[in-house]
């Protein structure tokens, strides 16, 4: 299990990325999702950010653990057949 967002196991899953933007694009929105969990629960006096990695090292590792998976986002704006 890697610990840290600069361990070797994130970097050797981040390099078989095919799509490096959409690698970014899903770490980007798998961040800004554990930043409202965060938020909600530090709300409601039942978490503390003190243990935790930031929400882009959370994210990096919820990826090289296999708790998220890069996929493709369809076009739902497209008309074309």
């Amino acid at each position: 299990m890697a610990k840290s967002m600069f361990s070797r196991e994130v970097a050797l899953k981040l390099e078989g990325e095919i799509n490096a933007f959409q690698a970014c694009r899903s770490l980007s929105q798998r961040a800004r999702d554990i930043n409202i969990e965060r938020k909600m629960r530090e709300t409601g006096g039942e978490f503390s950010e003190e243990d935790q990695p930031n929400s882009s090292a959370s994210a990096m590792l919820d990826f090289a653990e296999g708790r998220i998976v890069f996929v493709p986002e369809e076009d739902g704006d497209s008309d074309e057949v």
